[in-house]
């Protein structure tokens, strides 16, 4: 996946808040194709929620590991305010996409935001491989396996394998990039 990872103005100071909005933009494009490289495969999605479903597992998924990735660079109140930034931007975006594909007038945030806390306290007790800057074996299968719980009865045989071995590093793989380059301040824009 192309993404752009420099900032225009590379002589300012980024904040908290730019390098969440980044991060969820960033986030939401890689989820994004999550799915279509998994509709690309064959497994099969059905209708737009499902999609939409999907799309919140791997979001989750990427704000979990996003928040272990930055543990180190940020101090604990920088850290706590970039991630929270970063699920309240990602929950709009969740928002305005629902309205748009299945129905107005619904709050879709709150079950986003609901999702995100299970997730993170599952994902909490997996292991992280420190050698690669990787999620471990159980994180990626758990992930694996709330995919498959989205993707309904027909795919759930083989899906946590896809995951696990063909999506997630594809998907850290952008997510690391992006982040060295606009979190962590790899490129030549300072970080304020």
């Amino acid at each position: 996946m192309r993404m752009r990872t420099k900032w225009h103005n590379k002589d300012r100071q980024v904040s908290v808040d730019e390098k969440a909005n980044t991060m969820a933009f960033i986030s939401w494009r890689i989820a994004m194709a999550l799915v279509l490289n998994l509709e690309n495969e064959n497994f099969q999605t059905d209708t737009h929620k499902q999609r939409l479903d999907v799309i919140r597992e791997a979001l989750a998924f990427l704000v979990s590991v996003t928040d272990r990735l930055v543990a180190t660079q940020m101090s604990a109140e920088e850290r706590q305010e970039f991630v929270a930034k970063y699920a309240v931007k990602l929950s709009k975006t969740f928002q305005e996409n629902c309205e748009d594909m299945i129905s107005r007038n619904m709050d879709y945030k709150k079950d986003f935001i609901d999702i995100l806390n299970q997730r993170l306290n599952a994902y909490a007790d997996c292991s992280w491989d420190e050698e690669k800057d990787m999620p471990g074996f159980q994180y990626k299968r758990d992930f694996g396996d709330f995919i498959s719980e989205q993707m309904g009865a027909r795919d759930n045989k083989w899906i946590t394998d896809q995951i696990i071995e063909i999506e997630v590093p594809e998907m850290m793989e952008n997510l690391k990039k992006s982040k060295y380059e606009m979190v962590d301040g790899r490129s030549t824009a300072k970080l304020g």
